[in-house]
């Protein structure tokens, strides 16, 4: 078990902390052993460490900083021996011989095979992003998608398997704030000033994302955006010494690093906190590449990573090999160390496929029996079969309503794939035409919130523009 003091919540400060540690310590006090870490509070080794308990101490330099004093961090690590983790009972259960799975086994493995991606990409919950993956589209208001992968490890009937799948989420496009701000709200012309609108809907956008500045050639400083100002920059002051002396923040510029600011009549960017709050123009930072957006998407932007990434079987198959070929796990220095050998190539699994059924419709159909042709099949030509219907109505606890003219609905989501959390799930609803025949549909197709398994706006009262009649929802 780890402790870091000072507590961070970002698992790459985390990392920082832990990397430089191995690199003062890890050929002594570490024994030599490579550990493998999940960013919190585990941490992992094959054969023991030379101690139960070790208090250790090392320095980071943040480049964010100024000062030199501010720059240097020093953190308190403390290592604990919780506990030891036995193969035997995984090899068992893999066997048959154990019916309970071993989890917390499992879970070591999968922290070891996450370990150099970790380092290597950008990592979302369980899936891995990078530019270098390929695919880098723009999807609209200044955000691009990214490709990635899905990974972990799972028992089955095989043994310990390596699940991978393709994914990609959305990231801010690594441009100038101005030009996001242009591509965010679709503005033309920059010189308009921003409305109250335009600052909230910036201000929940760029919240939390950090931002580098351009304006000094010698110096690049990195921030992270706390919120807008509420006033443009031309009449936004600040003090610049202790008699309370107040200067703009265009004369500022334009004296202390002779840039000549044009967008005075947009608010700033504003870091730090509310009682030092640093004032940044927008025209002087830049976006730093690599943050992924995590809110929700408009419809256009889920249409476009949809577009960008959909597949068929075959090229997705081929994009997991590729995939696989270039992460490497054979030179994986983790896996290694642990002793894991990772096959390149897909599991194969016996399987066959089944001849579909014959189908039978009614006499007074144009054509009375069909054959499906890939799981699909033209109703055109052909009639239901009362006496089939009221069968199966009885066989499923449904009264016969012969009589009685009926609609039959069909409802379902499909959320997004594994690995994949941010895209919205699909709803759909079909509801059955011509009463008695019932094999003629009407289906709507709808977007809706990541994950999100009851259907929204499905009984909501709606007027069709062009129709003039009275809508339910996705019902039509």
């Amino acid at each position: 078990m780890v402790s870091i003091n000072p507590e961070s919540k970002s698992r790459a400060v985390n990392r920082e902390v832990l990397s430089e540690l191995i690199k003062l310590h890890g050929k002594t006090s570490l024994g030599g052993k490579l550990p493998a870490y999940d960013g919190r509070k585990s941490l992992y080794t094959a054969g023991s460490l030379p101690f139960e308990s070790e208090e250790f101490s090392v320095t980071l330099v943040d480049p964010e900083k100024k000062d030199k004093e501010k720059a240097e961090r020093e953190y308190k690590i403390t290592i604990l021996i919780a506990g030891r983790t036995d193969l035997y009972h995984l090899q068992q259960f893999l066997k048959g011989r154990q019916r309970d799975m071993p989890q917390e086994t499992i879970q070591v493995l999968d922290v070891v095979l996450r370990e150099s991606p970790s380092w290597n990409y950008v990592t979302v919950s369980r899936s891995f992003f990078s530019t270098t993956f390929g695919h880098r589209g723009d999807i609209g208001e200044g955000l691009e998608c990214w490709r990635g992968y899905y990974q972990s490890l799972c028992p089955t009937q095989m043994g310990l398997s390596l699940n991978i799948d393709i994914s990609a989420t959305s990231f801010f496009k690594p441009v100038t704030v101005v030009q996001f701000v242009l591509e965010f709200l679709n503005l033309r012309d920059a010189s308009r000033p921003l409305t109250d609108r335009d600052r909230v809907k910036i201000k929940k956008a760029l919240r939390g994302v950090r931002v580098e500045t351009n304006h000094q050639e010698d110096q690049i400083r990195r921030y992270k955006i706390t919120g807008i100002t509420p006033v443009p920059m031309s009449q936004l002051t600040f003090p610049v010494d202790e008699r309370g002396t107040r200067m703009s923040v265009v004369q500022y510029f334009m004296q202390r690093y002779k840039y000549n600011l044009q967008y005075t009549s947009w608010p700033c960017l504003q870091s730090g906190s509310d009682a030092r709050p640093v004032y940044l123009p927008m025209e002087a930072c830049k976006i730093v590449e690599g943050q992924r957006y995590s809110k929700k998407l408009n419809d256009k932007q889920v249409t476009n990573i949809l577009r960008a990434t959909c597949q068929r079987p075959q090229q997705r198959e081929q994009s997991i090999r590729e995939m696989v070929l270039h992460n490497k796990y054979a030179e994986d220095k983790f896996a290694q160390e642990f002793g894991i050998n990772v096959c390149s190539d897909l599991v194969s699994v016996p399987a066959r496929v089944l001849p579909p059924p014959m189908l039978r419709y009614h006499d007074s159909g144009k054509e009375k029996t069909c054959v499906p042709s890939v799981g699909q099949w033209n109703m055109i030509n052909k009639v239901g079969r009362p006496p089939s219907i009221e069968k199966a109505f009885t066989r499923f606890g449904v009264p016969a309503l012969k009589n009685i003219p009926t609609i039959i609905f069909g409802a379902d989501v499909t959320p997004p794939p594994p690995g994949e959390d941010s895209a919205s799930s699909v709803a759909a609803v079909v509801a059955s035409m011509d009463w008695p025949e019932i094999t003629k549909y009407s289906g709507l197709v709808s977007a809706q919130p990541h994950r999100q398994e009851i259907i929204e706006n499905l009984f909501s009262v709606t007027k069709d523009p062009q129709r003039g009649n009275v809508n339910g929802g996705m019902i039509r």
